[in-house]
């Protein structure tokens, strides 16, 4: 068995110099080889993930370069809850895996230290990542996501003016109208043509537009597209209604595309809902849930009390109704109920997987760790995929599941902690105590 004579903090380490609990030489020093390879891997897999995500969105929006700039330092900290905790494992399971793999454990057990003397440093590292992630998570990470989708809202108008700018046309067949200009000065259409698409049938037209002059706008929030034109001549077709005045002008007004709508929602979705909103929104669906029910309750109750089961009409006046339990309104108020517990159980369920997901660094690195130490592989390709398949196999999917059943109401809330719970199970029973051993 081979010592470390030349690795300089355990050549210096004694055990009443390094008590445990205590930041010493050696604490200092595996943090150091933690956070350097850390910080490496974490840049690594945050580039590849942004890359892909840019890459995607660029190809499926027509991103220009400009427009790449403006997002990518949005699209980072979303990528963080995902990135972070694998780049710690991997920085874990290398350290520990080499530090095995040239005896510096067996060194210190030696020296009369337990391996918790080199592994609880870590452990209060990946509790401090854990908390910074928590609260990023709830509100910067989703105000960040939120502002990608505004960008991209925002620079809709900007891309289409651009290709109609360096084509002349607009020929998309997802859209309603076809359209052809002779040339584009800032947001104006010169020479503009609009021909409107048949349902069904995007190589045939039923209405045509001309304008000397004309000038769209894209409503988000109705998605709408606004054209107003300026010296405006129609022909032909029955569908002149998408034309009207407004002061004096011609307005055309269609649709967006229910495609582009997907990509454009501007629906908040929860993915980009703050804690404080999500919170405020809960507060209101357990305050509906209680009066509905309530009311209902009362309502019903005082009709029965009253001997009227059932609403029912006066003969010869028509219009006129007995009052009585309004069973159609109570299933309405049933369903209702049903839906704002769903509602509710989503939020909820949301708010504990942003903090189960922040705190799997924790996690990450108490099986990370030990499980390092007992491969012991100089290898660092090694010694991470030995910890990394197993999650991805069990912690992933469980999280996952939960999370989608949690949000169903199938499941409570609290439940996406299972998977941080499995790897404590595996890592206090079976990675840790071999570890321990001196």
């Amino acid at each position: 068995m081979r010592s470390a004579p030349n690795n300089p903090p355990l050549a210096r380490m004694r055990s009443r110099e390094a008590p445990l609990f205590r930041l010493g030489i050696l604490q200092r020093y595996v943090i150091g080889q933690v956070v350097r390879s850390f910080a490496l891997a974490l840049t690594a897999i945050t580039t590849i993930f942004v890359l892909i995500m840019v890459m995607t969105e660029a190809t499926r929006q027509g991103l220009s370069p400009q427009d790449i700039v403006m997002i990518v330092p949005f699209i980072i900290p979303s990528t963080l809850p995902y990135t972070v905790p694998v780049a710690l494992l991997f920085a874990v399971s290398v350290v520990y895996g080499r530090m095995a793999g040239d005896n510096e454990i067996v060194a210190l057990k030696t020296a009369g230290q337990s391996a918790l003397a080199v592994i609880w440093p870590i452990l209060w590292f990946g509790l401090a990542v854990g908390t910074t992630m928590a609260v990023m998570s709830a509100e910067a990470i989703p105000r960040a996501t939120r502002e990608v989708k505004r960008i991209l809202f925002r620079d809709l108008e900007d891309r289409f003016y651009k290709q109609l700018k360096k084509d002349r046309e607009f020929n998309n067949s997802g859209w309603p109208f076809f359209i052809k200009v002779n040339d584009v000065e800032g947001r104006t259409m010169l020479g503009a043509t609009f021909k409107h698409r048949v349902p069904g049938h995007p190589e045939q037209f039923d209405l045509t537009v001309t304008a000397k002059k004309a000038v769209v706008h894209f409503d988000t929030e109705g998605m709408k597209a606004r054209v107003t034109l300026y010296d405006a001549v129609s022909e032909g077709g029955d569908t002149r209604p998408f034309i009207f005045l407004i002061d004096g002008q011609q307005v055309l007004e269609y649709p967006i595309p229910d495609r582009t709508k997907s990509n454009f929602d501007s629906q908040i979705k929860i993915q980009e809902k703050t804690n404080t909103a999500m919170a405020a929104e809960q507060v209101d669906l357990l305050d509906k849930i209680r009066q509905e029910r309530k009311r209902r309750a009362y309502e019903a109750g005082l009709q029965i009390a009253l001997g009227r089961l059932s609403q029912s009409t006066i003969s010869g006046v028509p219009g006129w109704q007995v009052a009585g339990v309004d069973w159609p309104g109570i299933r309405e108020a049933f369903s209702k109920y049903t839906y704002w517990k769903v509602k509710y159980s989503e939020l909820e369920t949301e708010r504990n997987m942003r903090v189960a997901l922040a705190f799997g660094s924790f996690f990450f690195v108490l099986l990370g760790a030990p499980v390092g130490i007992r491969f012991a592989r100089r290898d660092f390709l090694s010694a991470f995929i030995s910890c990394f398949v197993p999650i991805i196999l069990l912690y992933y999917p469980l999280l996952l599941g939960a999370v989608n059943m949690g949000k169903q109401g199938v499941i409570p809330p609290l439940s996406v902690w299972v998977s941080n719970g499995l790897l404590a199970f595996l890592a206090g029973f079976v990675a840790l105590p071999p570890v321990m051993k001196h």
